[in-house]
């Protein structure tokens, strides 16, 4: 096995704890697939250029590019594995990653490789003169002779005694003595004083230094002056920022988790310094680091003559507009996303248009079939949210269609709805009355957690009330357990402090009540139940709760 191929494999094996630690301790920020893989698709940019391209040139200096593809794929299959069979919150530590690689695993990697002598060769062609001591004013072991008639000469002599030239460099030829043995200079030691200070600086300082003086040799000061092929660089910059700017100002249509618009802005920041740091020293930089074998003076005066105005930032702010104006064209008015599903179609998910967040009204009918479902998520994150008309042809609603749904103040449910999901209206802080239609027979776990509802009305034909549905309903006043139900599960109306009243007649089939089923329930003092009914004993703890069994004495739990 290569060495490269090992530490690919080295790399890879790394994120696997990110993956165990995504499923613990991010389990909390779990979103649906297609946002992980929104946001994951949205960090690749800024996780490719700024961890898995510096990585490749330190694996791999002489075959980065196909390094830099080989870990974009494994990052790639970790990601798409993860979303589908672990946990979606992978998405959260691919985006952190991107700060961890760039602060840390980049610049160690980066000293790692210098320490073992891979220092990019433009450092390597600099040269750094020293100071040399003075040659002696006088030798011994040597004959001086006139170059033109071979008469000795004197260390003393101004002119030869012979011919009468003068004594100088060019009429003195220097040989040896027979037999003589000339003495060499004393080393000396070279001392950091002998250096110019500039030498010490990091590579790219002194690089820029170099450069900095051959652009006022070459008489550049304009500084609205920019090399062709960096403008284009330039303008490609804007493009993307335009393009990301384009997705975050749409994704705030589709009411994604107020931290997704976090992240998105937290990108932007950084995409625009690192646009705006780009300029032309740093596009010099780069061309003497890409011909090391070149003079900088040269490269500066190649480039010198491929100088244009620089309209970068006219460009990007007319980008920018259009970026922004285009998203609020196309969303103006809501959209409903359609699936087709057995026997009709179900809403996917709601887009709210710019003209209209308060109101929705779903149609009974899509491409002439029954309108029958609505699909998780399908208005949750929607704080704007007043009122919502469902068709009576709607059977289902799945989990945390109504989620943090907060100024959501009345709901019209369908007549014939059977199944209402886990956390369907969690969240929910204005809605005050729901009534339950008949039909409905499951009712998911947390449904009404964190709500504000007052009274709700449930389905005769419901069979259970699900772990925390009705917990910190701190609102809920009072309730009518149908005798349908079975069972009430654990923390079904935990801390439902305003909970007074529980109604359960002595012909209901309730059979058990779960652990803290109506734990700080400060408000609840007695409680009637069946004589057969199987009480955790922690159903009533911490509530005053007085617990009487149709036929039977009191009982306290």
């Amino acid at each position: 096995m290569s060495e490269r191929l090992k530490k690919i494999i080295m790399f890879s094996l790394f994120l696997f704890p990110t993956i165990v630690y995504a499923s613990g301790f991010f389990e909390e920020f779990d979103m649906p697939v297609y946002s992980a893989i929104f946001m994951e698709a949205f960090v690749s940019i800024h996780m490719s250029l700024g961890v898995l391209k510096p990585l490749s040139e330190v694996i791999s200096p002489e075959n980065s590019k196909k390094t830099f593809w080989t870990l974009f794929a494994i990052r790639a299959a970790i990601l798409l594995f993860c979303d589908f069979f672990v946990t979606t919150a992978i998405a959260m530590v691919d985006f952190f990653g991107v700060f961890i690689g760039v602060m840390i695993v980049v610049p160690i990697a980066t000293a790692i490789a210098k320490k073992k002598g891979k220092i990019p060769t433009v450092f390597q062609t600099i040269s750094i003169p020293a100071k040399t001591p003075e040659a002696p004013t006088a030798v011994t072991g040597v004959e001086l002779k006139c170059a033109k008639c071979g008469g000795v000469l004197q260390v003393t002599d101004k002119f030869c005694g012979s011919c009468g030239a003068p004594f100088d460099g060019n009429n003195v030829v220097v040989s040896a003595k027979e037999g003589a043995v000339i003495p060499q200079p004393p080393k000396q030691k070279v001392l950091p004083s002998a250096f110019d200070p500039m030498y010490i600086l990091p590579e790219d300082k002194l690089v820029e230094l170099f450069i900095e003086k051959e652009l006022k040799k070459a008489g550049v000061e304009n500084l609205t002056l920019i090399p062709s092929d960096a403008l284009r660089r330039k303008n490609l910059l804007n493009v993307i920022f335009a393009i990301l700017v384009f997705v975050f100002v749409s994704i705030i249509f589709f009411h994604f988790p107020i931290y997704t618009y976090l992240v998105g802005l937290i990108i932007l920041l950084i995409f625009s310094i690192i646009k705006n740091r780009f300029n032309i020293m740093k596009y010099l930089v780069k061309q003497v680091k890409s011909r090391p074998g070149e003079k900088i003076s040269n490269i500066v005066m190649s480039v010198k003559n491929t100088f244009v105005a620089d309209t970068s930032k006219r460009t990007g702010l007319v980008y920018l507009l259009v970026a922004a104006i285009i998203p609020l064209i196309i969303f103006s008015t809501p959209k409903i996303i359609y699936e087709k599903i057995d026997g009709g179609y179900g809403v996917r998910y709601y887009i709210y248009g710019l003209t209209n967040m308060t109101n929705v009204t779903i149609p009974e009918e899509h491409n002439g079939e029954k309108v029958i479902s609505l699909r998780g998520n399908t208005f949750s994150n929607m704080p704007l949210l007043k009122t919502v008309a469902l068709p009576n042809s709607i059977k289902e609603i799945r989990g945390q269609a109504f989620y943090n749904c907060y100024k959501l103040e009345s709901v019209k449910l369908p007549s014939n709805l059977e199944y209402l999901g886990g956390g369907a209206f969690a969240n929910t802080k204005s809605l005050v009355t729901v009534e339950l239609p008949n039909t409905l027979t499951y009712l998911g776990g947390e449904a009404f957690l964190n709500s504000s509802i007052e009274h709700i009305t449930l389905s005769e034909n419901l069979t259970e009330i699900r772990g925390n549905t009705f917990e910190n309903c701190t609102n809920l006043i009072s309730i009518v357990i149908p005798d349908s139900v079975t069972r009430i599960g654990g923390h079904a109306f935990y801390g439902d402090s305003k909970l007074s009243s529980v109604k359960i007649s002595a012909n209901s089939k309730l059979s058990e009540i779960g652990s803290s089923a109506f734990r700080r329930c400060s408000s609840l003092t007695s409680i009637t139940i069946p004589q057969n009914t199987s009480v955790n004993t922690r159903a009533f703890k911490e509530s005053p709760t007085n617990v009487q069994r149709y036929g039977s004495s009191l009982y306290n739990y």
